[in-house]
């Protein structure tokens, strides 16, 4: 699976539970490309992007473990850890 479908598919796995955790916060995949200086081949970068309509603080970007057991065992955990963080 590439680096892309996985973002995408943790996306999937947060937006199920995020309307309970907050419902103004949102989750997107952000791809960014990527151009070495030696003229190397370029390549794209993905993180997820956490925004929030009206508190600053709820505004993180993110990477992923690129494996099932972190995205369906961990990963909401991981957001929570954060979310509560910042929200205090």
């Amino acid at each position: 699976m590439s680096t892309y479908h996985w973002y995408h598919k943790a996306q999937a796995q947060v937006k199920k539970f995020l309307p309970d955790l907050d419902p103004d916060l949102e989750v997107e995949v952000e791809e960014t490309e990527i151009t070495l200086n030696d003229g190397g081949k370029d390549y794209k970068t993905f993180s997820l992007v956490f925004s929030h309509v009206s508190n600053p603080n709820l505004r993180w970007t993110m990477e992923i473990q690129e494996n099932d057991g972190f995205i369906d065992n961990e990963l909401e955990s991981v957001i929570r850890r954060i979310y509560f963080a910042r929200v205090e």
